[in-house]
């Protein structure tokens, strides 16, 4: 088994179920399917939030923080661009609408992503950023997580100067990270080898059925 709790194919397989529908109900199929898949370790937060990192300015929505993984819905209604940092963690951006243009520094044209297409930035690699208007993603990223955090609060802490968003930001990574704690400790207090995500959910045929998943989600 994988040291990862996510696999962004699967994520990519998840997000793809769901482009047919309106944008307005887009973020919601998507998360109630990744919380039938993978269960506690998705929970979604209820507020959607600034982010400012880079000099891209995005709102944001958190769905999962640990030390190792994060995952967040995030995008702008009305474009933005900047630079993506360089991390010892490699990042998965799966394009929900809209479109994605990425480049690097010796790149003369832009490599364009739509809906369901995913962008992979390797760990210590770095490109430059556009998310045209009304672009959103469903973001991965896993390696070390916590080395993150000073490239996504710099421009908060010393541009923005929002602290209302940087307290609600820590508030989220912190509450996701110890709910994750509580799994490892309950797994490891039972003796039990982590669950495995319910991945037959995003290969039936039946995989769009609301009632199927819904039966998903109270079998969790």
């Amino acid at each position: 088994m994988s040291d990862y709790i996510f696999e962004p194919t699967d994520l990519q397989r998840i997000v793809k179920m769901h482009l047919d529908a309106p944008l307005s109900e887009r973020f919601d199929r998507i998360a109630e399917t990744l919380e039938a898949v993978y269960g506690a370790h998705v929970q979604r937060q209820p507020e959607w939030i600034w982010s400012n990192a880079g000099g891209i300015m995005c709102s944001m929505n958190t769905l999962h923080v640990s030390p190792t993984e994060y995952m967040v819905f995030c995008g702008t209604a009305v474009g933005t661009e900047g630079h993506s940092g360089r991390h010892r963690a490699e990042l998965f951006d799966i394009v929900v609408n809209g479109e994605l243009q990425t480049f690097a520094p010796d790149q003369f044209e832009a490599t364009a992503l739509g809906a369901g297409d995913m962008a992979h930035l390797p760990r210590r690699t770095s490109n430059g950023s556009h998310l045209g208007k009304e672009c959103w993603l469903l973001e991965y990223g896993r390696g070390s997580i916590l080395s993150l955090f000073p490239f996504a609060l710099g421009d908060t802490i010393f541009s923005t100067q929002d602290l209302t968003d940087l307290r609600k930001t820590m508030a989220d990574s912190t509450r996701l990270m110890w709910s994750e704690a509580k799994i490892a400790v309950r797994r490891k207090l039972r003796r039990e080898s982590r669950r495995a995500p319910r991945l037959d959910l995003i290969r039936e045929s039946s995989r769009d059925s609301a009632e199927y998943l819904k039966g998903a989600r109270e079998s969790n």
